[in-house]
């Protein structure tokens, strides 16, 4: 596409405009709080849990607030060269559906469900009046760019936790909790006339690839206007079977994979305006499948956090004894001054009341490699790390079903009732 660096030019000169206007500013504020009451839930939560002091929500929301920034930049790219045209009405209802929706679960702040509910109403009952291609397009570009955020920024600050799975076992793992601001630039579409047309970039024939319904008069013409607008992104998972690096990346390509299928239905659907029903059911029920699988997959999977011979690190305290010894999660330690280590008991027998320059001799068995001795020069307790659970570990979270899952068990039981 020839005229692409004319496209970035314009994006860069026109997403300054959100810093000079009220209402954005406005918008950027309320998403700003949001986002840093999030972070400081789960700050709250791993410090009442393990006496956990990492990072702080103020850094976590800076530094969400920048990745947001790359997220937007890509997001406008993308929306500008494709010709994915929005309408603010379209946008408006997908929001107060979006935050309405939250009342009812903190993971439904997400278009999927909202821009699929709102156009699924339209379809049906020919209210409000929106583009149902131009909102799934929305949707699919948006979780574009999340699977993006999710794999440069997904695996950051891990909350350490002890979980019981479905089995009844307890086992450690990892929350993974992001969320991002995304200021972006999309394509509004207005019909003007043509002698008050100022003077803007020449596009390629075949754009734009969604194409707005709206009547053009005689002596008018169709034009398209860049305008900032806003969106807010969250990620929030468990990883228990993988590192959260490895379960990150896997999210990242399942969601990047159902943002493809969704916008290639949803071009389908802008040809074939009768197939509107089918991207406006897949958005909300393909968002849903892909958290479900990795549920599911979660389940299926054994855990790699669990007690074992020796004593597992399921995380580390910063600037403790162990991360100055490079401890890592899923180091075991095996050997303290020669003597084998079987439980987090007997570590704390072999170290207690205290020890002088141990060495400790140690095997990371998530990554498989040959055991190591670390000679640390110092003394211990204590050793700052949190280890993973031991069989009868006594405070644990519960993973709860889905909750689409608990719904429909508790309909049959009404049924059956």
């Amino acid at each position: 596409m020839g005229n692409l660096p004319e496209i970035i030019a314009l994006i860069f000169r026109v997403l300054p405009y959100i810093l000079f206007d009220p209402i954005y500013l406005m918008i950027l504020a309320v998403l700003g709080v949001i986002i840093y009451s999030q972070y400081r839930r789960v700050y709250i939560l791993q410090r009442r849990m393990f006496g956990l002091n990492r990072g702080s929500p103020l850094k976590e929301s800076l530094i969400s607030l920048g990745y947001g920034l790359l997220g937007g930049i890509v997001a406008s790219i993308i929306f500008v060269s494709l010709g994915i045209s929005l309408s603010t009405t379209g946008i408006a209802f997908v929001w107060l559906t979006a935050l309405a929706l939250m009342i009812f679960n903190p993971r439904f702040l997400c278009f999927a469900y909202a821009g699929g509910l709102v156009s699924l109403f339209y379809l049906i009952f020919g209210f409000p009046k929106v583009s149902v291609t131009s909102i799934m397009g929305l949707v699919a570009v948006l979780h574009l760019v999340e699977a993006l955020l999710i794999f440069l920024n997904g695996p950051r600050n891990p909350m350490p936790l002890y979980v019981q799975n479905s089995e009844g076992k307890v086992v450690g793992g990892f929350s993974l909790q992001r969320f991002w601001p995304l200021p972006f630039i999309t394509v509004l579409a207005a019909v003007e006339l043509s002698s008050a047309l100022e003077t803007g970039i020449m596009m390629p024939d075949w754009w734009p690839l969604l194409k707005p319904e709206l009547l053009v008069p005689a002596g008018f013409t169709l034009v398209f206007r860049l305008s900032p607008i806003f969106a807010g992104l969250g990620y929030s998972d468990i990883a228990i079977s993988s590192l959260p690096e490895e379960k990150t990346a896997y999210s990242a390509r399942n969601l990047f994979l159902y943002s493809i299928v969704l916008l290639g239905l949803t071009l389908v659907a802008d040809k074939y305006r009768y197939l509107e029903f089918i991207p406006v059911l897949f958005a909300p029920l393909g968002h849903e499948w892909v958290i479900r699988f990795g549920q599911e997959r979660e389940k299926r999977r054994s855990s790699v956090f669990t007690y074992t011979n020796g004593v597992m690190v399921l995380d580390v305290y910063p600037n403790s004894p162990a991360a100055k010894m490079g401890l890592a999660t899923g180091d075991v330690i095996l050997q303290v001054n020669d003597v084998r280590i079987e439980s987090p008991q007997h570590l704390i027998a072999e170290i207690g009341p205290w020890v002088i320059d141990p060495k400790l001799t140690v095997q990371n068995v998530i990554d498989k490699s040959p055991p190591r001795v670390i000679n640390f020069k110092g003394k211990i307790p204590p050793l700052g790390f949190i280890p993973a659970p031991q069989p009868n570990q006594p405070v644990y979270m519960v993973m709860r079903e889905p909750w689409f899952n608990r719904m429909l068990k508790h309909l049959r039981q009404k049924f059956k009732g």
